[in-house]
């Protein structure tokens, strides 16, 4: 990474290919301190008018006006908005609601990634864009397509239902083995054929097999439809990244749709409420490509909306540090979306950078600010990576599908509840990688797995065992490993692999709703039960860390084990029967730190996110997201890249300070 990115969604052909505004947008780009605008995803119908007629002359005077002054461009294809004249000679590719019915067109991701006519249209002006674009030396990246992911449970078009049944059949081989996977012989739900298994209608009480299922082949169909863009592009000369714009959400396995892409793009719109749920994602995000930067393809300067705004806060300084946390955790990029507020349609109340008049958002002076501290600390920020300390957290799209599908417990959200594991470790010292199954556990020293459902995601169970057997220590649950990859409970044991690698014994198992109960974890920790209550017989060697005592009424819990480390081989496995508050899991995760030889770093109080950064520099990222003051007990001395001072022992950060400080050298 050499240089930081500040940038904006552009959309010149809202106000005429002509774009009388251009001169002024520009001046006002340049007023900002962006150096890139984003551009072209939804304008499909500006580059074809017509079937197989192109004009790109417009958008060529965009890119070069642009780049004549010093902004570069990341080009989009725009799949996502087909032009009326394709879906009027081709309806077929309009995807199928759940209502039966096809969408309309007017929308935006209104067609179907498994149409083949759509399919051959997208490629074919991605083909046109590449001939256009490919050697343009003011282009620095491509977007696919805009948000894909599934839309409820998916699409049910005839062309759906043949790729799924297609699936199927090499999946199972044969109907009687997706039968006994599904256990379908409950209710008589057996299938004769691959062919009779249906769409999980939403108005239908569907198997949540089937639902997973289903989910995942919508997933790996848009991953597709992405893969042969990118082809397209690379074989039209590109050589520039491709990457395509994700949003916080796991229905979409954003492992495999990134695999063969160059660069993580991700979307995002938070407030006061949750700024630092940002934190949770841009860690995800990181770890997706860890040797390649990540860009953080849209948030907004204030509020996000469509035809109204939502009744959220964005206090004055939150613009400032929502647009400076991604370059904290390795991001490349930051856009705004929008630059120019639209004069009309579905999002004309959505926040902007100016507005439809050409006039500055109220906190303009906030997006200078951030302008010059990547000015002052791009060097710093470009030659330095995240330090991996050691400790890793689990997440996993996998899971996050089959919680939709099978919730367990009232209420429970996986996409909601993971980042609030990730927030209780803030101001501990301790703060985890995410990494997704699929990744690598080399320098990984200890591991906590919340909610990670199924361990039967590639060959995880095999390399999770062999790491803990020579040393890993594995944090497990609650809701880990109570599945297996076909939703079904496993019929020896309450686990996939705990009881066996442990030899730790689960009693029973219920609701924390059921029978409310208290926990007295390790240290005199109290907190209650909460989701789940596991009820454990310990075996030999093995060391009780949480007891369940009865809450307000007489309970099978009382005094019985609700959490045990148990050693295997060189490591071992922290056992979790009920999910535990923040304090308690940070007590957890400081014993297993001690197990694995780990030390904490850094400790701040809790509103503050202190992210070690390593490689030619040394130092610190650090960002306040609560909007009040907190401190940071320093290791060292440090320089302040952006006022040049030289601070050690307590700091006190404002309420959205953000520090980059570089470590003195001894």
């Amino acid at each position: 990474m050499e240089k930081l990115y500040l940038g904006a969604a552009f959309y010149p052909e809202v106000y005429g290919k002509d774009l009388p505004t251009l001169q002024e947008d520009i001046r006002l780009m340049k007023e900002g301190g962006f150096n890139v605008m984003r551009i072209a995803e939804f304008s499909w119908s500006s580059m074809e008018p017509h079937d197989g007629q192109y004009d790109f002359s417009w958008l060529h005077r965009i890119v070069d006006t642009l780049g004549e002054n010093g902004i570069k461009t990341v080009m989009c294809t725009p799949s996502v908005t087909p032009p009326a004249w394709l879906t009027r000679k081709y309806p077929e590719i309009l995807a199928v609601d759940a209502s039966g019915r096809r969408r309309q067109h007017g929308e935006r991701r209104h067609c179907c990634s498994n149409a083949p006519i759509y399919r051959e249209y997208s490629c074919r002006i991605a083909a046109k864009m590449a001939e256009e674009f490919a050697g343009d030396i003011n282009i620095i990246g491509w977007q696919l397509d805009n948000e894909i992911a599934p839309n409820g449970r998916g699409c049910s078009c005839p062309d759906c239902m043949r790729a799924f049944h297609d699936r199927l059949r090499k999946k199972f081989g044969t109907v009687q083995a997706l039968n006994r996977a599904w256990n379908l012989g409950m209710w008589s739900q057996e299938y004769e054929s691959f062919d009779d298994v249906p769409h999980p209608d939403e108005r239908t009480w569907s198997n949540p097999s089937l639902i997973a299922e289903y989910l995942d082949f919508q997933s790996d169909s848009n991953a597709e439809f992405l893969h042969m863009q990118a082809e397209v592009l690379r074989a039209g000369g590109v050589r520039v990244p491709i990457g395509t714009d994700m949003m916080p959400i796991f229905t979409q396995h954003y492992p495999k749709t990134v695999a063969p892409l160059d660069v993580v793009q991700f979307n995002h719109y938070n407030n006061r409420d949750n700024l630092w749920q940002a934190a949770f994602w841009f860690n995800y995000c990181q770890n997706l490509k860890p040797d390649v930067p990540f860009w953080n393809t849209e948030t907004s300067t204030s509020f996000n909306g469509s035809a109204a705004t939502p009744a959220v806060r964005y206090p004055l300084g939150f613009c400032r540090i929502n647009s400076l946390l991604p370059y904290a955790f390795g991001g490349e990029m930051n856009s705004y979306w929008l630059w120019r507020q639209h004069p009309s349609g579905h999002e004309l109340m959505h926040g902007y950078v100016i507005s439809t008049q050409g006039r500055p958002v109220y906190n303009f002076d906030e997006v200078r600010q951030v302008s010059d501290i990547l000015t002052k600390t791009e060097e710093f920020l470009t030659k330095t990576k995240l330090r991996h300390t050691g400790f890793a957290m689990s997440a996993s799209c996998t899971a996050g599908v089959m919680f939709d599908a099978s919730p367990t417990v009232a209420d429970f959200h996986y996409r909601d509840r993971l980042p609030l594991e990730y927030k209780a470790f803030f101001g501990s010292g301790m703060m985890p990688e995410i990494i997704e199954p699929e990744h690598t556990l080399d320098g990984v020293k200890v591991l906590y797995s919340p909610y990670l459902m199924t361990l039967e995601q590639g060959d995880f169970a095999q390399r999770l065992e062999a790491w803990i057997r020579k040393g890993g220590i594995w944090i497990a649950g609650p809701f880990t490993d109570f599945r297996d990859r076909h939703l079904a409970k496993y019929p020896h044991s309450p686990y996939g692999m705990i009881e066996r690698i442990t030899g730790i014994y689960n009693d029973f198992g219920m609701s924390a709703a059921h029978i409310p109960a208290k926990v007295r974890w390790m240290g005199g920790i109290e907190s209650n039960a909460d989701i789940w209550t596991d009820v454990y017989t310990l075996g030999d060697g093995m060391e009780t860390l949480g007891v369940y005592a009865a809450a307000d009424e007489p309970s099978p819990l009382d005094g019985r084990t609700a959490a045990a480390y148990c050693p295997v081989g060189s490591g071992g496995v922290i056992v979790l029967g009920t999910h535990p508050s923040a304090k308690a899991l940070r007590a957890l995760a400081a014993y297993a730190y001690k197990k694995a030889g780990l030390k904490p770093s850094v400790c701040s109080s809790e509103n503050i996110l202190v992210v070690e950064r390593t490689g030619v520099y040394e130092g610190l990222v650090l960002a306040e997201v609560g909007y009040e003051a907190g401190t940071v007990c320093l290791d060292g001395r440090y320089r302040n890249l952006v006022s040049g001072e030289f601070v050690e022992g307590e700091l006190i950060l404002a309420p959205y300070d953000f520090l980059v400080l570089e470590k003195e050298s001894l």
